[in-house]
């Protein structure tokens, strides 16, 4: 028997269905000097409500002791678990997931998905695809399904990347200038960079369109998943366009807390995979 783990920034469709189970190592998120645990002690809906009049916010890790009891827990139950981890260049998660699996890395593997939100799920979805193949999970197959997975999502501002470190301060200060809506990416090394820009927000959904093309006509992607995803409800109005030009149906993520801390609640987006 095989089971997941993954940190809380790990975004899935709604009512999908798993072959294998899943638990999570929730990160923390800090709104006004508060802790609230990701997806356990706040929904995503509060979250953003919250963060929308909060003076300060930030995340730290997923508790070491909670994470170490859990994979002990299922170090007995299983026969191998996989620990899917946020990208190393995006937090410091990975690195505490090696050094607390390191002991009993016979039975668990510690993988870096460079990529965070519904990106990671579709990586999964890769990995998966691979498991029933028969074939050996290694960091160098998940690079290489990587390769193949990209999310583009549009942010209305760079200050929450700038204020996490995610992003320059040059870069942010010139979209605040030009008062543009950049397109941003999670490139092959697990970084965020931006691809594109939009002047209005009713032209970002068309942007983003147009670089996912881009992106399955570079891969030579036939028939490729296709899944888009919101931060504030707010907002889930301009995937809209995207689902109706790619005729995605009912695919949907909402973006979670340990990763909308570092966007904003105004975003959305799309991924583009090959599994």
């Amino acid at each position: 028997m095989i089971a997941f783990v993954v940190d809380s920034s790990f975004d899935m469709p709604v009512n999908v269905k798993l072959k294998y189970p899943i638990y999570y190592a929730p990160l923390r998120v800090y709104i006004d000097g508060k802790e609230y645990v990701d997806k356990v002690s706040m929904t995503i809906d509060q979250f953003y409500d919250m963060l929308e009049i909060a003076k300060d916010f930030s995340t730290s890790l997923p508790n070491p002791k909670e994470f170490e009891d859990l994979i002990n827990r299922l170090y007995k139950e299983y026969d191998h678990i996989y620990v899917l981890s946020i990208s190393s260049k995006l937090s410091g998660t990975y690195n505490m997931f090696k050094a607390v699996c390191e002991p009993l890395a016979d039975k668990v593997t510690v993988l870096d998905l460079k990529a965070a939100s519904f990106e990671s799920y579709a990586i999964y979805r890769g990995i998966v695809h691979f498991l029933e193949k028969g074939k050996q999970i290694t960091q160098e197959l998940v690079n290489e399904i990587k390769k193949n997975t990209r999310i583009f999502f549009g942010v209305m501002t760079l200050d929450f990347l700038e204020k996490g470190g995610r992003i320059g301060k040059a870069k942010a200060l010139l979209g605040r200038v030009l008062r543009i809506k950049p397109i941003l990416t999670v490139n092959e090394e697990g970084e965020v960079e931006s691809v594109g820009m939009a002047r209005k927000l009713t032209s970002l959904s068309e942007k983003i369109i147009e670089k996912a093309e881009e992106f399955i006509k570079e891969r030579g992607l036939k028939d490729p998943y296709l899944m888009v995803g919101y931060g504030s409800k707010k907002f889930i109005k301009y995937v809209d366009d995207i689902k109706k030009h790619f005729g995605i149906k009912d695919v949907v993520a909402q973006i979670s807390a340990a990763v909308g801390v570092h966007t904003g609640p105004e975003l959305f987006g799309l991924v583009v995979s090959k599994y």
